[in-house]
């Protein structure tokens, strides 16, 4: 994980990035989340082997539950897409052994485990052609870096291994998640529709779902909205009428 932004900070906001995606996604949400007294700190997975190294979602999650142990004060954990699979998988293996647990979870962009997926199917042997289409799909990556002839693979190919890991994920929940929950989506999400989110319930049935403007990525189209409503899902601030 990266540092926090800053030492004199109440609780801690720990953020896991999306498919193919890395810390850097996070790096000003400490403008938002600071002044009201969060640090953020974003997950970084490592890649030994290039972008073809792969990590089970639930072994990232172990990881991340270990982490998230060691910090001092509360905690909240935040997931991006894929980040909030890992997110949710963290808190059933908290909740299954001794220990603190999280002040909240929220989990951003993603549908539930089970839904159908919108990616290429069997998505380590989709093309280039194939997986750079998906991605200008869901908007949010720069053409520049999709085109340019080193990291355009690059992506592509680490977007491919995360992937998989979605693909390939079968929780095994014994009961529904007891820490509390919130689900953020967007309206014009074309990988998660809005009307997926409530399959979230099944996993958390007292989640608090909202319904936010912009595409996939709209979590860093406007930090600013997220920690006003990551802050009143945690009682720090005024109810929000985009809360369903």
């Amino acid at each position: 994980m990266e540092r926090p932004t800053s030492t004199a900070t109440q609780r801690t906001l720990i953020c896991v990035p999306h498919a193919g995606g890395s810390a850097a996604a996070f790096h000003a949400w400490h403008r938002a989340f600071g002044p009201r007294g969060t640090a953020v700190r974003a997950v970084h997975w490592e890649r030994p082997d290039g972008s073809e190294h792969r990590c089970g979602i639930e072994a990232r999650a172990a990881a991340l539950a270990a982490a998230a142990r060691k910090l001092p004060g509360p905690w909240i954990l935040l997931g991006h897409s894929l980040g909030a699979l890992i997110v949710a998988e963290a808190v059933h293996q908290l909740e299954n052994s001794p220990g603190p647990l999280p002040e909240r979870a929220v989990l951003c962009a993603s549908a539930p485990p089970g839904t159908p997926r919108s990616f290429p199917a069997d998505v380590l042997q989709a093309s280039d052609e194939r997986m750079a289409s998906y991605v200008r799909r869901l908007g949010g990556t720069d053409e520049r870096i999709l085109a340019d002839a080193e990291f355009g693979p690059r992506l592509l190919a680490a977007l491919r291994a995360d992937l998989d890991l979605i693909e390939r994920y079968a929780p095994d929940f014994t009961r529904p998640l007891a820490t509390p929950v919130s689900v953020y989506g967007a309206t014009a999400d074309r990988d998660v529709p809005v009307e997926s989110l409530e399959g979230w319930r099944r996993w958390a049935p007292k989640a608090q779902v909202r319904v936010f403007d912009g595409g996939h990525f709209f979590p860093h189209e406007d930090p600013a909205a997220i920690c006003r409503a990551v802050m009143a899902d945690c009682g720090q601030g005024d109810p929000d009428p985009s809360l369903r």
